[in-house]
């Protein structure tokens, strides 16, 4: 079992495949940074998908007033922060393969560098209309590859949506964060 640092998750097993949906860049910033941080404690290796609102500023400053090795954990590759929009993307276009191949080649190089597993917090990105179905296959493809894995995932989700029951039918566990509480709603 892995600490979450999230009261609402509590310890989950590998392979936790979770979506949370938030309102405000505040709620984002309160669950990813206690998420990223376990994982930090907990000998993993974390990677931080972002996307407007937030950025990449905001996210190493927020994390540095929680994580007082924060410049250990940079030096020793334990951590990063990617930008949705290039994690996710070839030129124009969705590469989910290439995201895919990624998330194996990190898994592998965290567990090759002798540490317990991939710990990733991952925030959409922006799609058009005709690019969302290609985008939850992948996420329901992905319950399946993280299985065996000694992986985490934690999929974040703007409100408001309209793709609310996509994203509840391809995660197998779907947490809303308002501003000043959480609450899952399985």
């Amino acid at each position: 079992m892995r600490k979450t640092g999230l009261a609402i998750l509590g310890d989950v097993p590998w392979g936790r495949h979770v979506a949370l949906f938030y309102e405000t860049k505040a709620d984002l910033l309160q669950t990813c940074v206690p998420f990223l941080k376990a994982g930090l404690e907990s000998n993993e290796v974390c990677a931080w998908i972002i996307a407007e609102p937030l950025t990449e500023k905001d996210a190493w400053g927020a994390l540095r007033e929680a994580v007082p090795a924060l410049d250990r954990y940079r030096a020793d590759r334990r951590i990063e922060i990617l930008e949705s929009q290039t994690w996710y993307f070839t030129g124009d276009s969705p590469d989910l393969q290439k995201v895919a191949g990624g998330w194996e080649a990190k898994l592998a190089d965290a567990v090759g560098r002798g540490h317990d597993g991939l710990r990733v917090a991952a925030c959409a990105p922006k799609l058009e209309e005709k690019e969302w179905a290609d985008c939850f296959d992948y996420e329901e493809r992905r319950n399946g590859y993280l299985s065996d894995k000694r992986m985490l995932s934690l999929c974040l989700y703007p409100l408001p949506t309209s793709r609310a029951a996509d994203v509840e039918r391809t995660h197998p566990s779907t947490q809303m964060k308002r501003p000043g509480q959480g609450q899952v709603i399985d």
